[in-house]
């Protein structure tokens, strides 16, 4: 990853765009990710190296995964939730990992941040934005972030380095989904650098039993149509849930597209995945949730919102119905009968005969 003058000219402007704001706050997208969290850090300890700026990183949601709360612990980020902060303290504000009006963060009404760096497609609301620096042929923000330290000589600790590592190595899955050459750079630049007993703690993170319970009911409500799936979580309290659960369907050898969908205080939230290198994923989710809800994403992985109160009924189910059938247009699903994921085995499997003996075991209720 050669340091070009161009990195150099987008440093500076950069810099220049948080010129005189004494405090700035970074933001994320409410529920953020080890690529957001990464590159928000690295962003805080830039400015705050080069400019007289005190910079904090606040967040409109919760931090969700448990491999996401392990990595705040771990690399010591320093990320904070919007109702612990004050927002008419701060003169500068900046968005990292996603844009103006995406309806992903909370970037208070009416106000234009001063930088915004991102590597989603680019929204015409982000033009107006003093400083943008948006570039889809990166696969992850965190890439971007690791080009800016190295223009300004940025030594890296261990906690930085692998949080950029752990920001890349997720959000390309392991450089395997929209991972380009400068990904593969940063991530073999930075390997030195890194604690991976610290990658472990992450990956490894222990989870509750009421996990097991959610992900046991999620797989009970997976429906196949051919060779796409859809997945209604019904209410959640954690929306990364859809995610990180679409992540793990898509891996059902059959799955070409899944689409997973919950709902929480009036919002329904969906994340789709695909298999497809070019899948527009991004371009198919914002058909999905129509003038209902706002979405965004890359080639192969999305997630959007949608208003309840936008349905007629307003109700879950009048939503889920209508995303649904969008959904199965959208991906052309090769049928419209749904199969439960749970009852798809083929009789004579090892799978079917255990499931059939477990279920011959399981206490009748009254």
């Amino acid at each position: 990853m050669k340091i070009t003058e161009m990195s150099r000219t987008r440093l500076r402007r950069l810099l220049r765009a948080f010129q005189g704001r004494e405090r700035i706050l970074v933001l994320t997208h409410d529920y953020p990710d080890p690529d957001a969290m990464a590159s928000a850090v690295a962003l805080k300890r830039l400015v705050e190296r080069r400019l007289p700026s005190q910079v904090e990183i606040g967040f409109g949601g919760i931090v969700g995964r448990v491999e996401n709360q392990a990595m705040v612990k771990a690399v010591k980020c320093p990320i904070r939730p919007l109702t612990d902060l004050d927002l008419s303290t701060y003169q500068g504000f900046a968005l990292v990992d996603t844009q103006p009006r995406t309806g992903n963060n909370s970037l208070p009404a009416g106000k234009v941040p001063d930088v915004v760096l991102d590597h989603h497609p680019l929204r015409r609301e982000t033009r107006r934005v003093k400083f943008h620096d948006v570039r889809t042929r990166f696969g992850a923000t965190a890439t971007m972030m690791y080009e800016y330290l190295r223009a300004a000589r940025f030594r890296l600790d261990t906690d930085l380095a692998t949080a950029l590592f752990y920001g890349i190595k997720s959000e390309t899955q392991g450089l395997t989904r929209e991972a380009t050459l400068r990904d593969r750079e940063a991530y073999i630049r930075l390997l030195p650098q890194v604690d991976f007993r610290k990658i472990s703690d992450i990956e490894y993170a222990g989870v509750s039993r009421e996990y097991f319970g959610l992900m046991g009911s999620a797989l009970a409500n997976t429906k196949l149509y051919g060779d796409v799936t859809i997945t209604s979580l019904g209410e959640i309290s954690n929306p990364d849930f859809c995610a990180e659960l679409c992540d793990m369907i898509l891996r059902l050898e059959s799955t070409r597209v899944a689409l997973c969908v919950g709902h929480n205080s009036g919002i329904m939230y969906l994340s789709l995945r695909t298999r497809e290198r070019s899948g527009h994923a991004g371009r198919s989710i914002g058909r999905i949730v129509g003038k209902e809800g706002k979405a965004g994403g890359h080639g192969m992985m999305a997630g959007g919102i949608a208003r309840l109160d936008k349905f007629d009924p307003p109700k879950y189910e009048t939503a889920l119905k209508v995303v649904k059938g969008r959904f199965l247009d959208v991906a052309e699903a090769k049928s419209r009968v749904p199969t439960p994921l749970l009852e798809a085995l083929p009789a004579n499997s090892a799978g079917a005969k255990r499931l059939k003996e477990l279920r011959a075991k399981a206490p009748v209720s009254s």
